[in-house]
């Protein structure tokens, strides 16, 4: 379940204005930019990311290639356990070269390329967060301008982008926790745009066995049809937190297990809820999970850096939440899931 907690990362830096330096770009259409800018950009260079968890952190390096509008191929370096290791993406399509085996794992997932559900994602970050330009600055030798992004309902700064002003491209990415904490990074290291990166470079290594990973081959539906559909009495939350929105669902198979999955949105932080009509085991691997109460029924949760876990039963179904609230939301939205 965790591989599937991905949200999106929130930026929050400091400020080094350039004497004599132009205007700012109006902040929205610099956003926007930001956002549709590698369909247009090729570039290539380093990636560092860095997670910041409560228990343990993680840290990965890699080579980026990537050729508008849709070849990407990373190369990782660090860890170890991954050094050698590549993945390359086509469009809809993923590649994990995993060296040591010599073997290719095949996911696809149609909704990478859902333009919709990105216009949906837009619209709610304009509606429930400020922008606030942080000025001028050189990162990685460029120009840049810093976009913070501030939640309106509880004023905390939730994203900073530092965006390339000549190319749009986004070159550091850092995460912050509610109290200010800094809970991920993501940042380019010499970076460099071309053209002339070859196709050859995006190309599956020879002679690696193939294998078909996790296929999603519809794109996501509209939650409420998610719910009609799942075959079981799936329910939904009567509250969400502020600003937030359903913005997709599917019906998804979890270790065998048919499974409603409902993400919501404030078009930043995410929050994704799993509900089924069969027992089974949360994955709290890696967590320190302690015992607290959804209404009079026992519940499981865990948090590591801005990542949280609620998990509980009402006696028919069975539900977790996962995302980036904090556990009085968790219980909130849990509490609202009402028979």
């Amino acid at each position: 379940m965790r591989g599937s907690l991905i949200a999106v990362l929130a930026l929050f830096a400091g400020n080094l204005t350039l004497a004599g330096a132009s205007p700012v770009p109006d902040t929205d259409a610099l956003l926007f930019a930001a956002i549709s800018a590698p369909v247009r950009i090729s570039y290539a260079g380093i990636v560092e990311v860095v997670r910041i968890g409560n228990h343990t952190s993680e840290a990965s390096v890699y080579r980026i290639e990537h050729r508008a509008p849709d070849l990407t191929r990373r190369n990782y370096s660090a860890p170890s356990a991954l050094s050698g290791d590549a993945v390359i993406s086509k469009g809809d399509v993923s590649f994990s070269v995993d060296a040591r085996r010599h073997r290719i794992v095949e996911t696809r997932n149609a909704a990478l390329d859902d333009r919709i559900a990105l216009d949906d994602n837009y619209a709610l970050l304009r509606q429930n967060y400020r922008i606030a330009s942080r000025g001028d600055e050189v990162f990685d030798g460029r120009r840049t301008v810093g976009l913070m992004l501030i939640n309106k309902y509880n004023r905390h700064p939730t994203m900073l982008v530092r965006i390339d002003r000549a190319t749009k491209i986004v070159l550091d990415k850092q995460e912050f926790a509610p109290d200010g904490s800094l809970v991920g990074e993501v940042r380019f290291e010499e970076v460099s745009y071309t053209q002339a990166i070859p196709p050859t470079e995006f190309a599956l290594p020879k002679q690696y066995q193939l294998v078909q990973g996790p296929t999603f081959g519809e794109p996501p539906q509209n939650p409420d049809v998610v719910v009609r559909n799942a075959g079981f009495a799936a329910r939904a939350p009567k509250t969400l937190p502020e600003g937030f929105a359903p913005v997709e669902g599917n019906l998804v198979e979890l270790k065998g297990i048919r499974t409603v999955h409902v993400l919501y949105s404030d078009g930043i932080r995410t929050v994704s809820l799993f509900e089924n009509a069969t027992a089974s085991k949360l994955d709290m691997s890696g967590l320190q999970p302690e015992w607290t109460t959804v209404g009079a029924r026992q519940a499981q949760y865990a948090e590591d850096g801005a990542m949280a876990l609620l998990g509980w039963s009402d006696g028919a179904l069975h539900y977790a939440l996962v995302g980036e609230l904090d556990l009085t939301e968790l219980r909130q939205i849990a509490a609202s899931i009402a028979p």
